[in-house]
């Protein structure tokens, strides 16, 4: 009965030392802030705050050279519009947080339309959320 006991506490012990489970992707959401840049007027940048995101552009994401700036703004324009009427409609409150403020009149640069364009195919692939505007190619890759 001591042995059993001991074995028991010991056993208790062990189990309550061993790491939780990873967070569920629920709990995790990308969130995304757009500003003009300091040193020059006329440029635009976007940053993502999740760390899996710059690691998506430079390995999953499709290359610059299969976009122009136009089709980047008519589809960011699509994209923007569908995250937020699910915003304002208060669909999947937990991720959609933020409203993103795009004026599809503005001249971001393609940099920026690029990198937007490639948040929500990353939002696509990370977190299986559809879009309508994305092309074919970049849906659920």
């Amino acid at each position: 009965m001591k042995n059993f006991i001991i074995l028991t506490i010991i056993s208790v012990f062990i189990w309550s030392c061993v790491t939780n489970k990873k967070p569920r992707a629920e709990d995790q959401k990308p969130s995304i802030a757009t500003q003009k840049k300091t040193d020059s007027a006329d440029e635009w940048e976007i940053t993502v705050f999740d760390a899996e995101y710059e690691t998506f552009v430079a390995s999953r994401a499709q290359p610059r050279s299969m976009f122009t700036e136009s089709s980047l703004k008519s589809r960011n324009t699509i994209l923007v519009t569908e995250w937020n009427s699910r915003f304002y409609s208060g669909t999947n409150r937990n991720f959609y947080e933020v409203a993103i403020d795009y004026d599809p009149k503005e001249n971001y640069g393609f940099e920026f339309e690029y990198r937007m364009y490639q948040f929500f195919a990353y939002c696509n692939w990370k977190y299986g959320i559809q879009f309508n505007g994305l092309r074919g190619i970049d849906k659920l890759k």
